[in-house]
């Protein structure tokens, strides 16, 4: 399995520069009505609301990234994110026949698009909630991953990384991080690479490195 980082420009960093240095301003000029309850969390707000934007914002980076490599190649191709608008976007702008597994997909539908997926070849993509599809399925008939949008914690991540990764798998699979430069994304990527090597040097009975300490 191989990491990769894969930079997204933004479609507006004037946008973004406002919402992070003046995020209630910018809040109120764009969802007024957002702006009492936001004020009392205002940190962790700050937080969520940027991490969406971003992915407002880079989703157009993304989605050529996905078209580009689904006409240079015949893989397949899995991608992840966490919001619905996202995950609608993306299945609404990428013309190649997909599926769909969200939170609203469950039981025998969830099992008919992973079984469409791993068995059509027609079906060359694969869109995920990252919560939703990201453990109990296996989608080996695919070795690219695309995530679109980061999760907190680093275990989810890792549950999604594995889902084309396990038995049967002929391939190395590529992970794909689909990070904006400049962005909270690449904050919440350091640190949960900080939180996994933390955890994996527990696990393996190890100490923990000096410089996570």
């Amino acid at each position: 399995k191989v990491r990769r980082i894969v930079p997204c420009e933004l479609s507006d960093y004037i946008e973004y520069r406002e919402a992070s240095t003046d995020f209630l301003g910018w809040l109120k000029k764009n969802m007024a009505h957002k702006v009492r309850s936001a004020s009392r969390a205002e940190s962790l707000a700050r937080l969520g609301y940027l991490l969406r934007l971003t992915a407002k914002l880079k989703i157009r980076r993304v989605v050529e990234w996905a078209n580009e490599f689904l006409e240079e190649t015949d893989e397949k191709l899995i991608l992840f994110a966490i919001h619905k608008q996202a995950i609608d976007v993306l299945s609404r702008r990428i013309p190649t026949k997909s599926v769909v597994v969200d939170g609203s997909v469950t039981g025998r539908l969830r099992q008919v698009a992973v079984e469409q997926f791993q068995k059509d070849p027609n079906t060359r993509l694969f869109i995920g909630n990252i919560q939703a599809a990201g453990i109990g399925i296996t989608l080996t008939a695919a070795s690219e991953v695309g995530i679109v949008e980061i999760p907190w914690r680093p275990g989810d991540v890792v549950q999604a990384e594995d889902r084309p990764h396990r038995i049967g798998q002929e391939k190395t699979v590529f992970v794909n991080y689909l990070i904006a430069g400049g962005t909270i994304e690449e904050d919440l990527c350091e640190l949960l690479q900080r939180k996994q090597a933390v955890i994996s040097s527990v696990l393996d009975g190890g100490p923990v490195p000096s410089d996570l300490n």
